[in-house]
């Protein structure tokens, strides 16, 4: 297990570029076993659970040659079922796009249930109502999920919208048979950019109207080559690091328009922003004032940036509420941050945080990923030192962390802490 050690009290202030994005990263290798031709992929961010994703792929028989800092080739051609070790999905979320992406080439193909993130209930009965949806017969078992059949198109409605099964949804469909109709659909950045990926490499998905997409299934994919979308999370998080900080900052390779639900709230909080057309800077002007939010499917504000926004609520000047519908048993981190001096309530689904806060350094631990992005805000915040133990939780989502945070002028030290 890795452990950060932070000294509390910089303030952040540079230019950092923000990564590829491992929400759009996972689901787009995943989707390379739809494909018979080599793929390209640059910008893919190098962090834990792309490199688990590579191995994955690597044991279904993919070659995989790397060409440089986040670029891949893969060749697919000779991809068998024969031998793959899917012991490697057991700490990835997103092995559960191999449903999709296998359901024809490797009919019966076992999945382990998804490893990931464990921050409450995350089912999967809407992943298992699309495949029935377009005939596909769905086995459930100890072992895992497996599907078979030939997939058909069909028209399915999310009664509440998941990026998970919208995902699945166009991989089943993108070599189906006949046309596939969503309503209800995620829109978020990193779908769009999977989108954006199978129609270069010939599949005929449009984008009618909010919340609805088409997909006409094709005999075949054609080889591509694709440069993954950025990280709007990574993005959110440096911005929040730096209003934690009282600092400044620029971020490269992120279009502004991805964050126009946190921009907003951080100009009310006391953020004065610029914005170019693939660049964002931000510096805090004066004390933080308090938020209230409530986490929405994109364009709303993510679930994946309301731990982080919660640690930085502690330090406003005020009580800020902010609640979580799609996941509101997400604060299970808060406990740590009590152990740091914050002042939190929850009760069902939202937290009442009293600000002003004096957060005091500790040893914590990280229990997911964007918990462990929270625990980092308030350890930059806070006076003395602090660590963070389960770091290896954070790397799974953010690259190059420890390292821009030195950058920014921070004090961080990075050590294996043993088993």
């Amino acid at each position: 297990m890795k452990e950060l050690t932070l000294l509390g009290g910089a303030r952040l202030s540079g230019e950092i570029g923000v990564h590829g994005s491992k929400n759009a990263a996972l689901p787009i290798l995943f989707s390379c076993l739809l494909f018979s031709e080599p793929v390209e992929l640059a910008n893919l961010p190098d962090i834990t659970d792309v490199s688990a994703a590579l191995s994955l792929l690597s044991s279904l028989g993919v070659k995989i040659v790397r060409k440089g800092r986040g670029r891949v080739l893969l060749d697919p051609s000779s991809a068998c079922s024969d031998g793959c070790d899917l012991s490697l999905s057991g700490s990835l979320r997103g092995s559960l796009y191999l449903l999709g992406a296998t359901c024809r080439r490797f009919p019966g193909l076992t999945v382990p249930r998804p490893g990931g993130c464990n921050f409450g209930a995350r089912p999967i009965d809407l992943h298992l109502s699309v495949f029935r949806a377009m005939g596909l017969t769905v086995s459930e078992s100890e072992e895992g999920v497996s599907v078979r059949g030939r997939p058909k198109g069909a028209r399915f409605h999310f009664p509440t919208v998941s990026v998970g099964a919208t995902v699945n949804a166009i991989l089943s469909a993108v070599l189906a048979d006949g046309r596939t109709v969503l309503t209800g659909a995620a829109r978020e950045p990193h779908v769009l950019d999977l989108i954006a990926f199978l129609r270069a490499a010939g599949a005929r998905i449009s984008l009618p109207a909010p919340g609805a997409v088409v997909i006409d299934g094709v005999p075949r994919l054609y080889g591509v080559r694709h440069r993954v979308c950025p990280d709007m999370i990574e993005a959110g998080t440096y911005l929040l690091f730096t209003m934690a900080t009282g600092g400044e900052i620029t971020l490269r390779a992120i279009p502004p328009g991805e964050l126009a639900c946190l921009l907003p709230l951080l100009a009310g909080m006391g953020a004065r922003i610029g914005t170019g057309v693939d660049s964002l800077c931000l510096a805090r002007t004066g004390k933080l004032r308090p938020v209230s939010l409530t986490t929405a499917p994109y364009p709303g504000f993510p679930t994946d940036l309301q731990p982080q926004m919660t640690a930085l609520a502690c330090l406003a000047d005020g009580e800020s509420v902010i609640a979580d519908p799609i996941f509101p048993t997400r604060f299970g981190y808060v406990s740590e941050l009590r152990k740091m001096g914050a002042k939190i309530a929850v009760a069902d689904g939202r937290a009442v945080v009293s600000g002003g806060s004096r957060l005091t350094g500790r040893n914590v631990t990280a229990p997911d990923l964007r918990a462990g992005a929270a625990l980092t805000l308030a350890a930059l915040a806070a006076e003395g030192e602090s660590r963070i133990l389960r770091f290896d939780r954070i790397e799974r989502g953010y690259a190059a962390l420890t390292r821009n945070l030195a950058a920014l002028g921070a004090s961080v030290t990075l050590s294996d802490g043993g088993a």
